[in-house]
């Protein structure tokens, strides 16, 4: 019985054993818990198990850190993996779990130093790429570089590293490597090169200097991308990254591919006027427009391209389609720069009203500066001058509004601006080449080289020298030390080089002219592809320029010849220059110089003003055109008033003599003139010849008398080239009659004793005296009038008022003193003939007639001697003047030198 007790209890407590074996343990139960989503319980059973240093298992370290993660703990989350970490160093999924919870610690160093560690152990894409952004957040481009290299080698589909690893690239100025990156991408997966990777692609390789490449891969990549959207900033990346003439090629694939785009035609419209090619594209937007296919964005760009083209009629009327606030910013001031720059006052006024009120205030000295063009009111123009002086503070407008005070003449203020703007740091080395101009202007070189040692005390920089430089080329006598600059610095830009030549050659100095153009030439172009493009034709022109100035026109002239028809206005005129020099220099270009005096003369379409009219009229004339050079003198002055430098220039071509057509022409115009001018055309007809049709013409519109002055005295001259005397005393009977003023009833009394109508001027002098009793010049001529008609009593009576309130030259005594010496009063005459002789005594080399009455004056006085010399030198010069052989008879007789006068009555052949 105690046998079965025992084996009842052994097998009892093995039972016990058993099924204390058999129960869970607490990670077990921790996982059931977590199974059942009772995290609570699940984490409870968890950190028992960790009590007292215990580990868990690799299977609980995972579920645990979720938990704590879940419970929002997550540094003992992080502990935990770092902990079980510490002894599995190599546990992939734990170290991936480890990362995520760094991220959602925000522990980006750690975070990078757990996932260096998951690249050594599982290097994937996602690793990579991680790894790559990392190191781009932290700015190691190099470890990303090498980062981006190893996703390539090991991951060569994957397109992302190829745009990330050229983007790196590029940034650090690698090009070259950026190039062989997305050429990789390319041969490995065309279809990689998107719009991004195209972009990196031309800006990389234009930046390398391989324009070609660069538009062919742009090329090559629209073949494949035909219709795609983003061939726009390949447009503008070929135009700003490398140049004009690039983006043509490209945009006029463009055209080819997509001829009905309207964006395709915007791209092509905005690089055509980039490169100077608005006439090409003009038409086609012009259409467009007219059909209502052009968007907003287009519109604008077409009113653009006509600002470009100077039709600034037509950019106005489209402009002004545009809604009011909506019309851009650029827009206007594209327009009024063009205005201000080339247009005239009728499209500056038409173009203000349209401009925004707001955008004028944004730019006053723009504002300014059209209102000037446009020729508004003072006060407007000096309105907004005044804005232009209180607002401007950006260093461009700044600059703009001193060159707007130089160019309207107030220099000083100007130039003051501009001396204090290159004293302040803050202002763009542009102002010293505007303070350069400013003393050129003014004309004090030596003046602005002075200033400029003082700024380089201040400022320093290359922009100075050369500034500087200018102004030694303009000084015009120091070429040897201008040509030693040059010699100095071997490198200098084109823009420098051209106007230092320019200005070489406009002080005449040759050496220093050929100096600077020797190095321009052999500089490559800023723009390389556009060869016959404002610069290449520069460089042309300063050639030529330089051969006209040593004398060598021909030579000049051959090498304009080639680029002939792609010279703007004032080149064209330069050209002219040199035809007409080559003329001139008896050159073999006749049918050069009638081509130009055709064009210009006779081309309907050419606008040229009275001046070039008569110098291309002058050259006609040289030519032997004289008829064509007579009519350019006759439309010069088809509008001119009588009295004008035009009609001035006219009659001295035609000489005094003009033929059938010229007089037709004096005519015509004397026929339509005004009433104030018409009295000048009928003087221009009788100084050539005319003064019949100048009657003719004049007698029918002659005012009531006293209304025309000018009219009259024209007439009566023209009267009196024709006779008509009869006619001529009535009209200035007429004329005194209504007349009061005592200057014009002189003028009319001068005039008719210039014409031989002594009786009409005596009655108009003494209507003077009777509205001024002692008017000096009517009692003289009256005087005088008196003298010659022999009437004593009046000639004692204007002479004697008029030489008691006047002094006079000898000749009014004398006549004076004759009459009363002729009346018997003797002594009365004596005083009157010594004050002639005094003021004849005085006179400097006295001519014949006055030597004579000198003369007479020592015999009337009983001076003998002297009148006895006198008539001896007298006869000496005049042997044969017998009244002159008479007075000195007598005067002999009456000294009783009997003999002398018989021997000058026997040389007279008197017996």
């Amino acid at each position: 019985m105690f046998r079965y007790y025992l084996m009842g209890i052994v097998l009892s407590l093995a039972g016990i054993g058993l099924g204390y074996l058999l129960l869970p343990s607490m990670e077990t139960l921790a996982l059931m818990h977590l199974r059942d989503q009772d995290y609570a319980k699940a984490l409870g059973f968890f950190e028992r198990q960790m009590e007292g240093d215990r580990k868990l298992p690799a299977s609980a370290i995972l579920p645990l850190s979720n938990l704590y993660l879940q419970n929002g703990q997550i540094d003992k989350a992080i502990l935990v993996l770092e902990d079980f970490l510490k002894t599995h160093f190599d546990h992939l999924e734990a170290r991936k779990e480890l990362g995520k919870l760094y991220q959602y610690a925000q522990r980006p160093m750690d975070y990078l130093e757990n996932l260096e560690i998951l690249h050594r152990l599982d290097p994937t894409v996602e690793v990579l790429q991680q790894l790559s952004n990392l190191y781009s957040f932290s700015a190691n481009p190099t470890k990303q570089t090498q980062i981006l290299e190893e996703m390539l080698k090991r991951y060569p589909e994957q397109v992302g590293g190829y745009r990330d690893l050229a983007r790196l690239l590029m940034s650090g100025g690698q090009y070259a490597r950026t190039v062989d990156v997305l050429l990789a991408l390319k041969s490995r997966i065309p279809k990689g090169l998107d719009p991004e990777n195209m972009q990196m692609l031309v800006y990389a390789l234009l930046n390398l200097g391989r324009k070609d490449d660069a538009l062919f891969e742009a090329r090559d990549w629209l073949s494949r991308q035909r219709g795609s959207r983003s061939s726009a900033m390949v447009t503008e990346l070929l135009q700003q990254g490398g140049s004009p003439e690039l983006a043509w090629l490209w945009v006029e694939d463009l055209r080819g591919l997509m001829p009905h785009s309207m964006e395709v035609l915007l791209q092509w419209g905005q690089v055509a006027l980039a490169t100077g090619r608005g006439e090409v594209v003009f038409p086609i937007l012009e259409t467009a427009l007219r059909r209502g296919e052009l968007p907003q964005a287009g519109v604008a760009l077409f009113s653009e391209v006509a600002v470009s083209l100077r039709q600034f009629g037509k950019a106005i009327k489209v402009m002004a389609t545009l809604p009011e606030g909506e019309r851009p910013q650029w827009l206007q001031q594209s327009l009024a720069e063009g205005i201000v720059a080339n247009g005239g006052g009728f499209v500056a006024r038409a173009a203000l009203p349209l401009l925004e009120n707001r955008f004028l205030e944004s730019y006053p000295v723009l504002a300014a500066e059209l209102h000037l063009r446009a020729g508004s009111s003072l006060e407007e123009f000096q309105r907004w001058l005044q804005r232009g002086r209180v607002a401007t503070l950006e260093p461009e407008w700044r600059l703009r509004l001193a060159s707007l005070l130089m160019r309207i003449g107030r220099l000083e203020e100007g130039g003051e601006r501009l001396m204090a703007m290159a004293q302040d740091p803050k202002i763009p080395d542009a102002v010293f080449r505007e303070l350069a101009e400013y003393f050129i202007q003014a004309k004090n070189v030596n003046g602005g080289l002075e200033f400029f040692e003082k700024i380089k005390k201040i400022r320093a920089g290359d922009r100075i020298e050369e500034a500087r430089a200018i102004l030694l080329v303009s000084h015009g006598g120091r070429e040897d030390e201008c040509m030693a600059w040059l010699a100095q610095r071997p490198t200098l830009a084109n823009g420098f080089l051209t106007d230092a030549a320019s200005r070489a050659l406009d002080t005449r100095q040759l050496r220093l002219a050929q100096l600077a153009l020797d190095r321009l030439m052999v500089q490559p172009m800023d723009d390389s592809l556009n060869m016959l493009g404002r610069e290449g034709r520069g460089r042309v022109l300063l050639l030529a320029r330089l051969d006209l100035a040593d004398h060598q026109a021909m030579a000049a002239l051959q090498k304009l010849k080639p680029i002939q028809y792609l010279l703007d206005e004032s080149e064209n005129r330069f050209y002219e220059e040199v035809v007409i020099a080559s003329w001139r220099a008896r050159q073999p270009v006749r049918t050069e110089v009638m081509n130009i005096l055709q064009s210009r003369l006779n081309a309907p379409w050419q606008v040229v003003n009275a001046e070039s009219r008569r110098q291309y009229g002058m050259l006609a004339i040289e030519a032997g055109e004289k008829g064509m050079g007579i009519k350019a003198f006759l439309d010069a002055a088809a509008e001119a008033p009588p009295d004008s430098q035009e009609v001035a220039q006219l009659m001295y071509i035609l000489g005094p003599r003009p033929e059938k057509t010229a007089l037709d022409w004096l005519e015509g115009r004397a026929n339509k003139a005004n009433e104030r001018d018409l009295a000048g055309w009928v003087e221009i007809l009788v100084s050539v010849g005319a003064a019949r049709q100048a009657v003719f013409l004049a007698g029918p519109r002659l005012s009531d008398p006293g209304k025309n002055p000018a009219l009259v005295d024209a007439f009566l001259r023209a009267l009196s080239w024709i006779g008509d005397e009869k006619r001529m005393e009535e009209i200035l009977e007429k004329e005194m009659q209504a007349t009061q003023s005592v200057a014009r009833l002189q003028e009319l009394a001068q005039l008719a004793e210039e014409k031989n109508l002594p009786k009409i001027a005596g009655r108009i002098y003494q209507k003077i005296l009777k509205e001024d009793f002692n008017d000096e010049k009517a009692l003289k001529r009256l005087g005088y009038m008196a003298f010659y008609a022999g009437e004593w009593e009046n000639v004692v009576g204007y002479l004697g008022r008029y030489l008691a309130r006047h002094d006079d030259t000898y000749e009014p005594f004398f006549y004076l003193a004759e009459v009363y010496r002729s009346l018997g009063m003797v002594e009365k005459a004596k005083p009157f003939y010594l004050k002639a002789l005094a003021k004849v005594e005085k006179i400097q080399d006295p001519p014949f007639s006055v030597r004579v009455a000198w003369t007479r004056m020592y015999q009337r006085v009983g001076r003998w001697p002297e009148a006895l010399k006198g008539y001896e030198k007298l006869m000496r010069e005049q042997p044969d003047d017998s009244r002159l052989k008479a007075d000195y008879v007598e005067l002999l007789l009456a000294r009783g030198m009997s003999r002398e006068a018989e021997n000058v009555l026997r040389f007279a052949g008197v017996r």
